[in-house]
């Protein structure tokens, strides 16, 4: 008995750097970072006590992107979080895009942007047509192509169809707290990537802020 007590007394004393670097994790993270292409996004992080978590990203286009039809945008992730060590495990259950305001979820978000590209498409195919001289008989026919052709580039880029629903996976990474600010890395196919937080006031807001090369932004 004495032993038994003494090795469930070792295993607790293990156990609290673990416990005591989890709570560490809880609170509100924030960041704001420039990506390659100009485009500026604000992420807000909260690690709840009771595993779940929750992400906002705004996002404001850098200059020269394509005009968009969309004023202002924030990407909000929801699902559940663990670590082990400095090894953290998150498991993303849902994602909602707020869109002027205007909530939506993957698939009606991607259904708002292919309305928006088959327009933007038509307008590049009657100036192609103009230049190529096609007759007003055969246009139908060459915009539908060319509009077909546009829309499977964006899927096979990975744009569009990144945006299906239902097809989150669990994202590994590994975090370290330093005072007030937290370095969470994750390693993917395109290399490592190390995003720095920091802690903030949980009754602080982050305002959604202008859209912008939303590919550039989703690949982050």
């Amino acid at each position: 008995m004495h032993q038994l007590l003494s090795s469930v007394a070792f295993l607790c004393l293990l156990a609290l750097p673990l416990a005591a670097q989890e709570e560490a994790l809880h609170g509100t993270w924030e960041g704001t970072y420039v990506d390659e292409e100009s485009n500026k996004i604000t992420t807000r992080l909260t690690f709840e006590a009771d595993g779940t978590f929750a992400l906002d990203q705004n996002i404001e286009g850098g200059e020269g992107d394509v005009e968009s039809p969309i004023e202002t945008l924030s990407v909000q992730f929801t699902g559940t979080y663990r670590v082990a060590g400095d090894s953290l495990w998150v498991d993303i259950a849902e994602l909602h895009y707020i869109v002027d305001d205007e909530k939506m979820n993957s698939a009606e978000f991607r259904e708002f942007l292919e309305e928006f590209f088959i327009g933007f498409a038509r307008g590049f195919a009657r100036l192609a047509a103009d230049l190529e001289g096609v007759s007003d008989e055969d246009y139908p026919a060459f915009e539908q192509a060319f509009v077909d052709e546009f829309l499977a580039e964006l899927d096979e880029d990975e744009f569009l169809a990144e945006l299906g629903l239902g097809e989150f996976e669990k994202i590994n990474s590994t975090y370290a707290i330093e005072g007030d600010t937290l370095f969470i890395t994750t390693t993917e196919e395109g290399g490592v990537e190390t995003v720095e937080l920091h802690r903030i006031d949980v009754a602080s807001a982050v305002a959604p802020t202008s859209w912008g090369a939303l590919k550039a932004a989703w690949r982050r």
